[in-house]
């Protein structure tokens, strides 16, 4: 394929993307839960509250980098301050502007990483993979006990309780799963799971079924990302006492993160609950993994108003506030993102240009 080719492609990509943003905005609007009154009032002269948003996603963003840094020492990976800082921001500002945001800012921060750093690519992958175990582990078990005591204090503020107390066991559930699974690769189950895993994804999802499954096919795709996540835990020798500090950070995230929300509808005067907001927003967390729009615009407001609409809130207010909440996370991000830039320009062309040539060998005949 040729570079024109690829450009077209991309700049058509970009714009189907830019398409269901809108497309999926209209629809909350047809619907009449997105007031675009409320998202313009928030960025009025002399609204403080925009600037608390912005305090608030700096020190969230502060206290991921020091977490991440305490991972890699535990890892044994050796990187300065400033390869961290540069390659968490930069990483975080390109992630927020494309669908499936986690997946492209961890393979930038790895390859920035390896780059800026000493030490084995597989413990460097292993240390992004507790990060993010311990970051989203730590963000539901939270959610899940503020959803549980919104249940126990009376639940005047939940309009569905059988799905809320769903939502509760689910909360639990996958955030003690996450966040014990790097201190699992040597008990029995775990080594049996691996062992089930060890068997190439297409045959270990195919067996018993008529027909092999496309190797293209999202479940295979699924399933070799967890394979390998499990191979990377495997070679992990982490005692729990290690764990200990980056986990206390992690236990803080959460609420920074809830924070920015919170801060965002008081900038439109419709301040929501902070614990509907703690229980909610893990849930909202999966259209970063989805490609539902471009930088963040439409699929996480449709997600967050179907989240939210299980509790007592106004789903305007929350699909506005949303709006606000990304609008300045993307415009901090960014402005941090390329102040780090500097720091790691050659290692970043190299990135893009390593995956520009994968995709070329890929698609040559």
């Amino acid at each position: 394929m040729t570079k024109q080719a690829e450009r077209t492609k991309a700049i058509l990509r970009i714009a189907a993307l830019g398409a269901v943003s809108a497309a999926i905005l209209a629809l909350l609007k047809v619907l009449g839960i997105l007031n675009l009154r409320l998202f313009g009032e928030a960025f009025a002269p002399g609204n403080g509250a925009i600037w608390l948003i912005a305090a608030s996603l700096i020190a969230m963003t502060a206290v991921a980098l020091v977490r991440y840094g305490l991972i890699l020492r535990l890892v044994s990976f050796k990187a300065g301050p400033a390869q961290i800082i540069a390659s968490g921001l930069i990483s975080q500002a390109i992630g927020q502007w494309t669908p499936g945001s986690m997946a492209i800012t961890e393979i930038i921060r790895f390859g920035l990483m390896a780059g800026l750093g000493e030490g084995a690519k597989g413990r460097l992958g292993l240390s992004i993979l507790i990060d993010r175990l311990l970051g989203l582990g730590t963000m539901f078990l939270i959610g899940g006990f503020a959803a549980l005591y919104l249940q126990i204090s009376g639940g005047l503020l939940i309009k569905h309780p059988a799905l809320v107390l769903s939502l509760v066991i689910l909360s639990l559930v996958i955030g003690i799963g996450l966040i014990l699974s790097p201190l699992l690769a040597k008990t029995f189950f775990w080594r049996k799971f691996s062992r089930a895993l060890a068997k190439t994804p297409d045959q270990a999802i195919s067996s018993g079924l008529p027909a092999p499954l496309p190797t293209k096919s999202l479940l295979v795709r699924i399933m070799r990302r967890l394979s390998r996540a499990v191979e990377l835990l495997n070679g992990a020798d982490i005692r729990p006492r290690r764990l200990v500090l980056p986990l206390a950070l992690s236990l803080l995230i959460p609420f920074l993160n809830a924070s920015t929300l919170y801060f965002a509808s008081r900038a439109i005067g419709h301040p929501l609950p902070p614990l509907v907001i703690l229980a909610a927003v893990p849930f909202t967390i999966l259209a970063i993994f989805l490609p539902l729009g471009l930088a963040g615009y439409g699929g996480p407001q449709l997600m967050a108003a179907a989240t939210f609409g299980l509790f007592h809130v106004r789903t305007e207010t929350v699909v506005a506030a949303c709006l606000v909440q990304n609008t300045v996370v993307l415009a901090v991000t960014t402005l941090l993102g390329g102040l780090s830039a500097g720091f790691a320009l050659e290692q970043l062309r190299g990135i893009l240009a390593g995956r520009k040539n994968r995709l070329s060998g890929r698609r040559s005949p």
